[in-house]
């Protein structure tokens, strides 16, 4: 009794199909209907915590206090409180984080500590609460690990169990090469959600919410009303689009260390300067691998 040719190629794509149904669905769904009313609401701060997480969130707190002339930051990267918090006012995390430590801080530690503040997280569980986030574990970090090594090693196997059928005939080599591309696009897809899973943002935007974000990216005028001074811009896109030169060097100088986060905040492990689609470590001056205290 012979073996169906088509039998392993069919299998591989049922497997291949359910393990990244289920990452890329995942990954893409926050459990919750999307909130559209609170979606038109969102102001800089929680753009730019769907955009790129906590980090880019407490980056977009810093600069719009150095925009107003609340803090003051020096070329060696101290920052300082220029206006002590009102009284009776709830202040924004920077200035009372400054407020807490006497003779400033560093940068690198002031946008550790600010990702990581309660006003920061408290934007994520809001966010998520919406609809408009997926939960800090979607993704890839719901399928486990091994049924995605699994995929790959089966794919190698499908290929290779093709190749010997190939050999069998010239008329069934066409099939094969038909086989092994589909294996190595099946393949990429896999190892992009290894990456995803290991280095990836944590914080991923509902389709909603990445639907707003495509649409306010391509209108400047949007751009520009959600921020000041290229706040707006950073907000969307990262710390690559502050006009500032000098001030943007700064921030590069003073990129938080990877891994400097505290663990029991749950919205971390976000850069400040990566898109969810195009992350790349040191492209917008500086990464902030996470939050911490």
């Amino acid at each position: 009794m012979t073996m169906n040719p088509w039998l392993p190629p069919l299998a591989y794509s049922v497997w291949t199909a359910l393990v990244l149904g289920v990452a890329i669905g995942s990954a893409r769904r926050g459990g919750k209907r999307a909130d559209r009313r609170r979606l038109a609401e969102l102001g800089p701060v929680e753009y730019a915590f769907v955009s790129g997480g906590a980090a880019r969130a407490a980056d977009v707190c810093i600069l719009r206090l150095l925009g107003a002339g609340s803090l003051h930051v020096s070329r060696d990267g101290q920052v300082v409180a220029a206006r002590t918090p009102e009284p009776g006012a709830a202040p924004e995390a920077p200035l009372r984080v400054l407020d807490e430590e006497y003779g400033g801080l560093p940068l690198r530690e002031l946008r550790v500590r600010v990702a990581g503040s309660p006003e920061i997280q408290a934007i994520g569980t809001s966010l998520l609460a919406a609809g408009l986030v997926a939960r800090p574990d979607a993704g890839p970090r719901r399928v486990p690990r091994w049924a995605l090594f699994a995929t790959m090693a089966l794919g190698v196997a499908t290929a290779v169990a093709g190749f010997v059928r190939a050999d069998d005939g010239a008329a069934s080599a066409l099939p094969w090469v038909g086989l092994l591309l589909a294996v190595i696009g099946i393949q990429a897809c896999v190892a992009g959600l290894l990456l995803l899973g290991v280095f990836g943002e944590r914080v991923v935007p509902t389709a909603p919410t990445m639907r707003r974000l495509i649409r306010m990216r391509r209108d400047e005028a949007a751009v520009a009303a959600l921020g000041a001074d290229g706040v707006g811009a950073v907000a969307l896109w990262g710390l690559d689009r502050f006009p500032d030169p000098v001030v943007k060097e700064i921030f590069r100088r003073n990129a938080p260390a990877p891994g400097s986060r505290d663990p029991r905040s749950p919205w971390c492990g976000s850069t400040s300067c990566a898109s969810p689609q195009g992350a790349r470590a040191g492209s917008c001056g500086g990464t902030a691998d996470g939050c911490g205290g």
